[in-house]
Parts: C-alpha cells; structure tokens; sequence
C-alpha cells in the first residue's frame, strides 16, 4: 500500500500549515460514489490457508484505516450502534478531518481494477471542480491546485498525460513538486518540477545523461519544432523552453545556497504550472509524429455531473 494522504503530509497537517476543507455538498456526493463502487470481493488472507474470505471495497477500506492509523474504531462521534452498511466509515467520510477523507479515497481506489479507479478518479474530480474544493486526484493520490483556473487545468492533467504516456520517472518527479510545495518546501518544488520537465525530455531524445541545453537542442534536432516559422523557432527554443531549467538551476538546485534566502511560494506554483504546460505540449507533439494505434474498443466516459445533480444522498 502506498503512503496515505494524512501520512504524506503529516507534518504540515500538525504544524497548521496545511488544512483540507470539503464541503458538507461534495462530502455527501463523493460517499454516494464511494458506496456505488463498492464491489464485492473475495480474499485469501492467509497464504497457507485456502480459505477464502468474502469481503468489499468499503470492507478492506475500513480495515486498512483502523491499521494505518492504529485505532481500534473510526473515530466518529457518537459512535453509531448500528454497523451495517459502513455507518461509521460514512460518518467519517461526511463529518471527519479532511486528511481522513481523503485517505478513504485513496484506499478504496487501491482495490478497484483500473477502468472503476479512473472512473472513481473523474467522479471526485468533478465533484470537487463543481464545489470550489481545490483539491483534485491523480494516479491514486489527492493534490492541491492553486487558485488559477488555467494552473489549475494543467496541473490536474500533468500527471494523468506523463502517467498515461509511459513517462513514469517524470511522472514521479512531477508528483514529489507538488508534494513538496504542499508543504511548503518551495525550493524542493521547483527542483523537482525542472527535473520532471529534463525527464520527458530525456525519453523523447533518448539522450539519458544530457543537460536541459542539451536536450532543448535535440528535440529541434530531431524536428519536434517544425511547424514554427524558421526566424522564430530559434527563440523559442532559446527563452521559452529554457524558462524552467533556468528557475530550476537559479532557485531549485540542491546545493546552491539552499536556505539562505527564502523563496515565495508563487515561485513554486510558476514552476509547477510550466512544468505542467511544457509536459503537456510535448507529450501532445509526440503523440502528433507517432500516434499509438487504435483500440477497437473506445472505453466509456462517466456522465458528466452538474452542480444540481440529483444524487440520492
């Protein structure tokens, strides 16, 4: 099991620096989802037992909750006499502190196959975007998004197209930027966001020890840049696609000055977002000269939900 929300960010959680607030609306619908894909499951426990126990998604959700966090029961107040139907796992889930919330979600997802995890992914991702919680899911995990809607768009998306596109390490790199600067390890953010960005850059040239010039140079080599106007390509290799790797070796670089000056936190949102935007536009470019052949099966889209979605609560 991977490490859960409220262990990721412990200390920001206890230290005040970090506080997750849902609303009661999104609560409500993001249970109802919870309980929708709550399959039933059946579980060899004991590897040396053929014994097969019967169990669910919500079951094993709760399971994981009382050992990961060491507690004998949710700690939900009144504790509900009744223990049918996951009471007090859905009173934890409407009323409980947000880090729980999430860590619900994120284990509950671990035991779906891959086609319900994304389609649980897009249903809380929605509810979030229709409720102004700023919060969004991605690759199993929940991450903040800054205020700007266009940020905010391109970092939801990051992570799924590196994820979906085979780009694992930078796919890890992005995720550890935005963890960090969850935290408030902006420096650590912006190293990370730049290496991600040199990642993608080294899958697609092949060049596995080469510098951000380096790399820059290949891919106008290798004629990802083409369908510029020849007197502006140039430029654009020059100062928009060297942006990133100039903050990072400026403000990010481990060892340089680290801590000595005290970096905003907007720096970090500016390093996450170009990461973002260049990931996106070179994964887009790829996909453009060798696009992956056509399933025959297109897999269906969840409904897209609506602030006044009447959702049985």
């Amino acid at each position: 099991m991977r490490v859960l929300f409220s262990q990721r960010y412990l200390r920001a959680i206890e230290s005040n620096a970090l506080s997750i607030e849902i609303p009661q609306a999104a609560r409500r619908k993001v249970w109802t989802q919870l309980s929708a894909f709550n399959a039933p499951m059946h579980i060899q426990r004991d590897p040396y037992d053929n014994w097969i126990s019967r169990s669910s998604v919500l079951e094993e959700t709760e399971s994981d909750l009382l050992t990961e966090n060491g507690w004998q029961r949710v700690p939900v107040t009144p504790y509900p006499d009744d223990t049918q139907y996951h009471e007090a796992l859905r009173l934890l889930v409407l009323t409980g502190e947000g880090a729980y919330v999430f860590d619900t979600i994120e284990i509950a997802s671990s035991y779906m196959d891959a086609a319900e995890k994304d389609a649980l992914r897009q249903k809380v991702n929605q509810i979030f975007e229709l409720h102004d919680c700023p919060w969004r899911m991605s690759d199993g995990e929940f991450f903040k998004l800054d205020a700007d809607f266009v940020g905010a768009r391109l970092a939801a998306n990051a992570h799924d197209s590196l994820a979906a596109n085979q780009f694992t390490g930078a796919a890890n790199e992005y995720a550890k930027a935005r963890q960090y600067l969850g935290t408030g390890h902006v420096r650590e953010a912006i190293f990370f966001a730049g290496h991600s960005f040199e990642s993608v850059m080294n899958v697609l040239t092949k060049l596995e020890h080469a510098n951000g010039d380096r790399l820059i140079k290949e891919l106008g080599a290798q004629g990802y840049f083409d369908d510029l106007p020849e007197n502006v390509r140039a430029g654009f290799m020059d100062q928009v696609l060297r942006a990133l790797p100039f903050l990072r070796n400026k403000l990010g670089g481990h060892g340089q000055g680290k801590d000595i000056v005290a970096i905003p936190p907007s720096y970090g949102d500016l390093a996450i977002q170009i990461a973002a935007a260049f990931h996106n536009f070179l994964i887009t470019k790829h996909l453009e000269r060798s696009p992956p052949p056509k399933s025959d099966s297109e897999p269906s889209m969840p409904a897209e939900l609506t602030a006044d979605d009447d959702i049985p609560f």
